[in-house]
């Protein structure tokens, strides 16, 4: 996909080296929600994932539900093999949420150009609608990095689990 394409895009593909997330203008939780159901859940198989690479060059802006689901992607490679997520040559803009966020000593930046795999799909999240859920868990990975993010995204967290414990049924007294 093209620099100049003004189409916001996460594209996916896969090869023996793992998994490959090319992230393309705005990445918000509405496109990064399908992963949560897909790439996640690859996670937890036994036979494991390798590594994942994201590469960031062409992304203008991501918000801190995908950075959180980025976190929690690489603590699970972590969990569950020798494996890593890579990411590869972020933007200027990306670079500097990163830092924002306290993350250039977490996450594993690399500037090497990634070879992507031939295939690479548009990941797509028509059907699905992130909800607190979603959005809660992708924060508590990132709160879990650095002092900085639970600084800046406690308060959240705590409208997130408030909404939650609204949504739930009233529980059954026998």
């Amino acid at each position: 996909m093209p620099v100049g394409n003004t189409h916001d895009a996460l594209l996916v593909g896969k090869d023996e080296r793992g998994y490959f997330l090319q992230a393309v203008g705005s990445i918000r939780a509405t496109l990064c929600y399908s992963l949560r159901e897909t790439l996640l859940a690859r996670l937890e198989e036994p036979a494991g994932v390798p590594a994942i690479f994201v590469d960031l060059s062409q992304c203008t802006y991501m918000d801190s539900t995908f950075i959180g689901l980025l976190v929690a992607m690489d603590k699970r490679l972590q969990k569950g093999s020798t494996g890593r997520l890579h990411v590869l040559r972020p933007s200027a803009e990306c670079l500097d949420l990163l830092r924002q966020i306290g993350l250039m000593d977490f996450l594993l930046i690399e500037d090497a150009a990634p070879t992507l795999p031939d295939r690479m799909e548009e990941a797509t999240s028509d059907s699905f609608k992130p909800g607190a859920e979603f959005v809660l868990r992708a924060h508590e990975a990132l709160m879990e990095t650095s002092d900085e993010a639970r600084r800046k995204f406690g308060l959240l967290k705590e409208m997130l689990e408030r909404k939650l414990k609204s949504e739930k049924p009233p529980r059954d007294n026998p």
